[in-house]
């Protein structure tokens, strides 16, 4: 017989040989063989192995290619359930095997060789092997897992034992009364190729069956049917023979086999479900499952044909193994994965055990599904219907409509707007937040149960209605003949009832108002003593905020709750509070002062007037700072008529009440009293009494120690407060005589609750000295470091920075040197970093800035960094109660400060501190500006209390900016000098040139003048030190505060390392700190047009006419003047930086500090002053114009033009600023 292993299938009616030739040529030999096998498992791996049947035609088994009967029907048997327990009993007999000669086999032996090319087969049979096998499968279901493993392993071991039973006997099986109980609970399925009468069906019947398999037979195996045959290739025999091309790999056949079975396992899994109590209960459930089983069966068998179809394909060679592979891939990525079909079933399980579990608890609730509602509802008798409803069952199920889209034709699938909001929709919806939900609600429902329980018209049901706002299950209620389903909302927990009242025998509740689910509200009480009496209640009416429970107790502990009632008479209370009743005793009488000091009150009083009770335990006495709500205690422990406070504030105003206590309560407060405690004096440890006019109040001068952190300008008064408050810093500027010291001991005086009547005051600064006891000079900047402590009338510390007086009577120079004052006191390691408010203290009648009242303004706002402009507020002292006059001026002026929303008019605060040291007298007026003053400096400091600190870094930059600017400046204008002294010189010899023009023509020589600088050495003092360049013999900073060469770098000229006034810009190391500086002098020098003429034939090589010495001297005269603007353009820089982060500019900019230089030669109307104030307004305006370029303004097409001249290197013969000085 032909096989062809492309399709694996027997060609029948065809062969190769006569049928006489193959019986001639035909071995039989005998085979007697049996074989008993027991197993469990049900995997197609194992049946495989069972049946002995190789990858390849597993293979073609799951794909269909082969029809199985008698015992091989037991491949396609599987089980139906996971629960079902399955041992299976394995009998197999061998009789003979028959093999064909080796004679047939040679080439040329074949009868009909036609065979070979009609392409139909690819083997021969050569040999059978006959025999029968049986196959009994046991079945029975289990309750789980478990218990299955647990029956199938009882049920191997009883199996086991027909192996020892002889078919042929007639002994029988032995087995305990356990053993037999078991077995028998067991179905039986037989699979095999014997003909029998009738198929078992219990255990015995396959015990009877499995002893009578041997004679079935028959006596000389006559029954027996082939089991298993031996294939030869056709190749081998004829060359034209159809040949197996490929195998597959065993990798595909595992995976394709592996897949199937995934496909089998979901449908069993699909099976328990449908089986279990939910999908009985929610038909919607089981639909979904069902639907799910089906479209696996569908898509297994679509797999199973594709694979039929291409395994022959394959094997023959027409298509690669790939195509296999292929179909794989799209199995995985398609719904219909392994991965995707687990994840839904597991929810499905999830979902169908939590439905079983709350189903039962349901039913022990006496509440079960029913799906009659509208029976229900048109029942007479029932009022109310209470529904349990399962909200998320019926949810559409986007995974399903993905499988049904997936197994439609291409044409038929919906397009992805019509199906968008059903696969939006979650498929999982048991999330842990719906099982709490569920939980929560069921229990919500048991209690409605239970308060229901008597009511004959509340009917209590359990449901399913999809409800997509209310994920897992709500309770929904049903009422008056309404179909229309209400969500049950129980009330809102109230909270906790307060008690605003109490009496001897009544307490006044204050509650809260309730949710609108609330039916009924009611305050609940009893007393505490009594846990088990029932509540008594008291009715809380609509929008009432309080109920007074009366008839109570005297002296009695009362537990006292809100309780809001909603429908079905649902009810939940708050967290319950306790009150105690007053005793019948009053508080006590006539509570009088007999004496305060400044940290203590004495009280006396009288027995209380209403006394109903045995014995008086003592009084509390109950009180409060001013501006506080918080209630201080202190009892007397005992019945006293008199009492202490100590411990008290210094001049602080306390309300006092008292109340009697009897041991088991105490009685309402009486009236409150109001009483100030004394101010203390001064404490000599901390103040220096200073001499003074015996008219004035003492003044005690603050004792002032050094910083702790080393600063040499700071002053520290007092220890740091044990709790942590903030540190408020302020500056004072401010011009010479605006008052700024007298405002300083104002705000002292006010911080330490100095008072009109007190007969002391306090200083800060000494204005008659300008001494203090910590620094004996006021002309340095210094800060005033003042620790809170007790008695102080703001909340923080104080940091108070004083600085000097800008404009006094020594000059611009005196001014700048407060400003290198401020920058070397806040560049100080451990210094100031930041700054609550910069106070800029003017004086009140200034209705208009004159020009040195604005210079003193600019001088002072040029020290700051723009940042700190809102930081900046103006006190504005020897004011009236009048608008200061001063504010419009300083408007007017646009200063830079906080500016007041209200009115736009500079954030200020006024001071009149006339009467600050003047002896108290009983003055209305001297009270009232003292009054007045107190009043703004509450003002002032409450605002500084909201004010937020400023970081000084940039104001640091200012100030580090501007001294080297002023010292670059300082350094270059005898450069600029002598560039202008330069430009005059060659002026004058080319005049002298052009007036000769007749001698130079005929080469006779003529003598001719000019002023020169020359540079001189002038001894310098000692002690003095100075920044010299050897390499230019200039000097770049007179005087220098840097003593040591080492140390140069750090000098105000120098930036990145190098000079920013020496003539070449030198290195830092070339500068030095010598004995002598250097001085440019103008002297006359004589000089001869053939030594003038000499000097350019050997700078230009070679002899030029007189012209040509014309034009040389113009291009010096050029490049001199390029050079001074050069030198003007490095100030103009410096400027233009301390315009965009300084808060002013300098008063002197840069044009206008040639202006100086201008206005002070025509002062001074030195020698050649005419010619030099000419170059200098030439110089003025390339300064302009360089000022115009920093600033982006557009110039005019003549300012272009002298700008690109300025600006063209032009070659000539004095090229360097050094050479002014040798030319």
């Amino acid at each position: 017989m032909l096989y062809d292993c492309r399709n694996d299938a027997l060609i029948p009616g065809v062969t190769l040989w006569n049928q006489d030739n193959l019986q001639s040529n035909k071995s039989v030999q005998q085979q007697h063989n049996t074989e008993f096998n027991v197993t469990t498992s049900d995997s197609i791996e194992e049946k495989s192995n069972s049946l002995n049947i190789s990858g390849s035609l597993k293979l073609s088994l799951l794909g269909g290619l082969v029809n199985v009967r008698g015992s091989a029907k037991y491949f396609q048997d599987t089980k139906k359930s996971h629960k079902q327990s399955r041992v299976t009993l394995q009998y197999r007999a061998t009789t003979s095997f028959e093999t064909l000669t080796m004679t047939h086999l040679a080439r040329g032996q074949v009868s009909h060789p036609n065979v070979f090319e009609d392409d139909i087969a690819t083997h021969v049979v050569t040999a059978i092997l006959y025999g029968a096998g049986a196959y009994f499968m046991f079945d029975r279901e289990s309750s789980s897992e478990d218990d299955r493993k647990q029956v199938e392993g009882d049920a191997k071991l009883t199996f086991d034992k027909l192996k020892f039973l002889k078919v042929d006997a007639e002994a029988s099986l032995k087995m305990d009364d356990k053993e037999k109980a078991a077995v028998e609970k067991f179905s039986c399925t037989f699979h095999g190729d014997f003909q029998l009468k009738t198929n078992p069906t219990s255990f015995s019947d396959a015990v009877s069956v499995y002893r009578n398999l041997p004679d079935l037979l028959g006596e000389n195996g006559e029954h027996a049917v082939p089991i298993r045959v031996w294939l030869y290739p056709l190749l081998k025999l004829d060359s034209r023979a159809a040949k197996l091309q490929r195998d597959i790999s065993n990798d595909l056949i595992t995976c394709s086999s592996d897949t199937i079975e995934s496909l089998t396992m979901t449908e069993m899994r699909c099976s328990d479900i449908l089986k279990d109590t939910a999908a009985a209960t929610f038909p919607a459930m089981g639909k979904k499952v069902q639907t799910l089983m089906q479209k696996c069966r569908q898509y297994k068998h679509d797999f199973m044909q594709k694979l039929g179809s291409v395994l022959p394909s394959i094997r023959g060679g027409v298509k690669e193994e790939s195509a296999l592979a292929d179909i794989l891939k799209a199995h995985e990525q398609s719904p219909f994965n392994s991965n995707d079909l687990d994840q839904w079933l597991t929810c499905k399980e999830k979902e169908s055990d939590a439905l079983k579990s709350f189903l039962k608890q349901l039913e022990k609730l006496g509440a079960e599904m029913d799906d009659n509602l509208d029976d229900l509802l048109s029942d007479l008798e029932v009022k109310t219907i209470v529904c349990f409803s399962f909200t998320s069952v019926d949810q559409p199920d986007s995974f399903l409509v993905k499988l049904s889209d997936y197994l439609k034709p291409l044409g038929m699938v919906a397009t992805p707007a019509e199906s968008s909001d059903l696969h939006a929709r979650n498929t999982e919806w048991l999330s842990t937040d719906a099982r709490l939900t569920m939980r929560r609600q069921l229990r919500l429902f048991g209690e409605l149960k239970k308060l229901n329980t008597k009511s004959t018209d509340t009917k209590f049901i359990a449901a399913s209605k999809y409800d997509e706002s209310r994920p897992g299950a709500w309770i929904f209620i049903y009422e008056d003949d309404c179909s229309d389903a209400v969500p049950f909302v129980p009330p809102s927990k109230p909270a906790t009832p307060t008690i605003t009242g109490v009496t001897h025998d009544s307490l006044t509740v204050k509650v809260s108002e309730p949710d609108s689910a609330t039916v009924e509200y009611r305050v609940e009480y009893r007393m505490k003593q009594e846990q088990e009496t029932e509540w008594a209640s008291h009715p809380v009416q609509k929008n009432q905020e309080a109920v007074t429970l009366s008839g109570l107790k005297p002296g009695t502990e009362y537990e006292i709750r809100a309780t809001a009632v909603g429908k079905l008479s649902y009810a939940v209370s708050s967290v319950v509070c306790s009150a105690v009743t007053l005793t019948a005793v009053g508080p006590p009488t006539q509570v009088k002062v007999t004496e305060e000091t400044a940290s203590s009150i004495t009280l006396t009083w009288n027995i209380p007037s209403v006394q109903r009770c045995q014995s008086i335990k003592g009084y509390i006495i109950e009180f409060r700072e001013e501006n506080s709500n918080q209630w201080q205690r202190r009892d007397t422990g005992k019945e006293v008529y008199t009492f202490t406070l100590d411990n008290l504030k210094e001049n602080m105003t306390y309300s006092i009440r008292m109340c009697t206590d009897v041991g088991v309560g105490v009685s309402q407060p009486g009236e409150e009293i109001q009483i100030k405690t004394k101010k203390a004096q001064p404490d000599m440890r901390r103040f220096t009494v200073l001499p003074g006019d015996n008219l004035l109040p003492p003044v005690y001068l603050l004792n002032l120690k050094p910083a702790e952190d080393g600063h040499p300008n700071k002053k520290v008064f007092g220890n740091p407060p044990t709790k942590k408050l903030s540190n408020k810093t302020i500056m004072v500027v401010g011009a010479t005589g605006s008052g700024k010291t007298t405002l300083i001991n104002g705000m002292i005086n006010y911080v330490f609750g100095v008072e009109w009547e007190d007969n002391w005051r306090y200083k800060l600064i000494d204005e008659q000295t300008h001494t203090t006891k910590g620094c004996s000079q006021t002309s340095e900047v210094t800060a005033y470091e003042i620790h809170h402590t007790d008695g102080f009338k703001v909340p923080f510390s104080l940091t108070i920075i004083d600085t000097p007086g800008f404009g006094d009577t020594r000059g611009i120079k005196q001014d700048k040197e407060i400003t290198d004052k401020i920058r070397h006191f806040l560049s100080v390691k451990g210094g100031i970093d930041t700054v609550d408010a910069v106070c800029f203290v003017v004086q009140s009648a200034s209705a208009r800035l004159t020009h040195t009242q604005k210079y003193i303004f600019d001088a002072i706002l040029s020290i700051f960094g723009k940042d700190i402009a809102t930081n900046i507020v103006i006190l504005v002292t020897f004011a009236d109660g009048q608008s200061p006059p001063v504010l419009e001026a300083i408007k007017a002026a646009n200063i830079p400060c906080a500016l007041n929303p209200s009115n736009g008019f500079s954030l200020h605060f006024k001071f009149n501190n006339s009467v600050l040291f003047v002896k108290h007298e009983e003055n209305i007026f001297d009270t009232m500006l003292w009054n007045m003053g107190k009043a703004s400096m509450n003002k002032f400091f409450t605002h500084l209390n909201t004010m937020k600190p400023q970081s000084l870094t940039l104001t640091k930059e200012v100030l580090e900016e501007r001294r080297q600017l002023e010292a670059t400046v300082e350094g270059v204008q005898p450069l600029i000098q002598a560039g202008l002294s330069k430009l005059e010189e060659i002026n004058s010899t080319k005049a002298t040139l052009q007036n000769h023009k007749t001698h130079m023509k005929e080469n006779e020589d003529f003598d001719y003048e000019v002023i020169v600088d020359k540079s001189e050495k002038i001894g310098l003092p000692p002690g003095t030190f100075i920044l010299n360049c050897h390499m230019c013999n200039y000097t770049c900073l007179y005087p220098c505060y840097i003593p040591k060469d080492a140390d140069k770098s750090g000098c105000a000229v120098m930036r990145d390392g190098h000079c920013t006034v020496c003539p070449n810009k030198c290195h830092w190391n070339h500068h030095f700190s010598m004995t002598y500086r250097w001085e440019i002098k103008r002297e006359p020098e004589k000089r001869t047009h053939l030594d003038l003429k000499k000097k350019y034939e050997e700078a230009l090589g070679g002899k030029i006419a007189t012209e040509k010495i014309i034009t040389q001297l113009e291009v010096q005269y050029e490049q001199v003047q390029r050079k001074v603007a050069e030198m003007t353009e490095t100030s103009s820089k410096s400027l233009q930086r301390l315009k965009e982060i300084a808060l002013r500019p300098d008063p002197l900019a840069t044009p206008g500090y040639i202006d100086i230089l201008i206005e002070t030669e025509k002062q001074e109307a030195k020698p050649g002053w005419q010619k030099r104030m000419k170059e200098l307004q030439e110089v003025r305006d390339r300064a302009v114009l360089l000022e115009k370029l920093a600033e982006g303004v557009d110039l005019t097409g003549e300012e272009k033009a002298t700008y690109d001249k300025m600006k063209s290197k032009v070659k000539g013969i004095f090229n360097n600023a050094d050479s002014w000085f040798a030319s």
